[in-house]
């Protein structure tokens, strides 16, 4: 499958299927809140901290902190009422809801408000420069099990209401790639399926995997055909803290054979995906054995390893190298397992630019 990603500040496309390894860097979106705000200024930092780098998208995300935000201004839905109060320090600390005696949630309700964030800074990218020298603007859009399962804080609430939190997703996705097409792309963002099958019985995985499958690629089908997605899976960041531990690579690769087995029977194309492969606690490993499984992903699914740490470069190095060994081919792009809204400033910009030194780094590894 050829797969495009674009470069700045010339209006060229690198494919994967060239004869020349070719790397991107993919920034998952969030910044720290000290560069946030100003969204000229923030797609502004992604690109003065890439140069002579292929970017895969040109994010500008609301929330340094993913979703707390909204999770927070859901206390203003009427229909919702506390069921346990927090300041989102950490897991431990965040608000869940319940839903009040007779009363419904509409769409309206559980609004992320990205179709007017993205008209708003579609406006600012057109004061950097001509749009033609441009990655398509990366639209941050959480997945409605996500969503669902912290509001509510229960997979069974969370099934229960499922489909108005879709609902309130998928009409931002159709209004932006209406007012704007080609010039964004989606990021389906989910740390709930690798946290759910951290938490299934290993017995229990294969419909797990499959119920998760339908689950996204129902996002896929239902939003315009004619978008272009990329999912990122995640281990959870708040507070630089993972969600849950990283201890193999299995489930990712099970659950993304499934999705892509799944969008075959839509006649739907897979989207490039991104893989954790450390957390804000853990640096990438540097053991074989830890990416065997990368072996039984599907080909033709594209790979943004998520393996750039700044404060542990060396490892980071000898992972793209051991990545690409099992994968037996280059991956599409590099990134951090997670979002920079949680780094210091000064971490953020060791990560990219760590993250532009692998991008061009040449890999020696043994032949598989």
């Amino acid at each position: 499958m050829s797969t495009l990603v674009f470069s700045h500040p010339s209006n060229d496309y690198l494919d994967t299927d060239s004869s020349e390894d070719v790397r991107a860097v993919h920034f998952v979106g969030s910044l720290p809140a000290a560069l946030t705000g100003d969204h000229r200024a923030t797609m502004q930092w992604f690109l003065d901290h890439t140069p002579d780098t292929s970017l895969t998208g040109l994010p500008c995300d609301p929330d340094p902190r993913w979703i707390i935000d909204w999770l927070d201004g859901l206390a203003a839905v009427d229909a919702l009422e506390p069921n346990r109060t927090g300041a989102s320090a950490d897991y431990d600390d965040m608000p869940t809801y319940r839903l009040k005696d007779r009363r419904w949630l509409e769409s309206e309700d559980l609004s992320l408000g990205r179709a007017a964030h993205t008209d708003a800074v579609m406006a600012a990218r057109a004061q950097l420069h001509d749009d033609l020298d441009l990655p398509p603007h990366q639209v941050s859009i959480p997945n409605p099990y996500d969503l669902a399962l912290f509001t509510f804080g229960s997979p069974s609430a969370a099934v229960t209401h499922l489909p108005v939190f879709r609902q309130a997703v998928l009409d931002d996705v159709h209004t932006i790639h209406r007012q704007h097409g080609s010039q964004v792309v989606f990021q389906l963002e989910t740390p709930a399926v690798l946290a759910t099958l951290d938490r299934t019985p290993r017995p229990l995985w294969p419909a797990a995997v499959r119920a998760l499958a339908k689950q996204v690629a129902r996002i896929f089908a239902d939003g315009p055909r004619e978008a272009t997605w990329r999912i990122h899976l995640c281990h959870g960041d708040l507070g630089h803290q993972p969600l849950f531990p990283l201890t193999h690579l299995v489930p990712a690769v099970q659950f993304l054979n499934s999705l892509h087995k799944q969008l075959q029977r839509l006649r739907i194309s897979m989207p490039p995906a991104h893989i954790p492969m450390c957390t804000g606690t853990q640096a990438p490993s540097t053991d074989l054995r830890f990416y065997r499984a990368l072996r039984h992903l599907r080909r033709d699914i594209d790979v943004i390893a998520g393996l750039v740490d700044e404060t542990h470069p060396k490892e980071s190095r000898s992972a793209l190298g051991l990545v690409e060994t099992e994968l037996d081919r280059p991956v599409l792009a590099v990134a951090a397992a997670c979002g920079h809204g949680r780094r210091l400033v000064p971490d953020a910009v060791a990560n990219a630019a760590l993250a532009c030194e692998l991008a061009h780094h040449t890999t020696d590894t043994p032949a598989r």
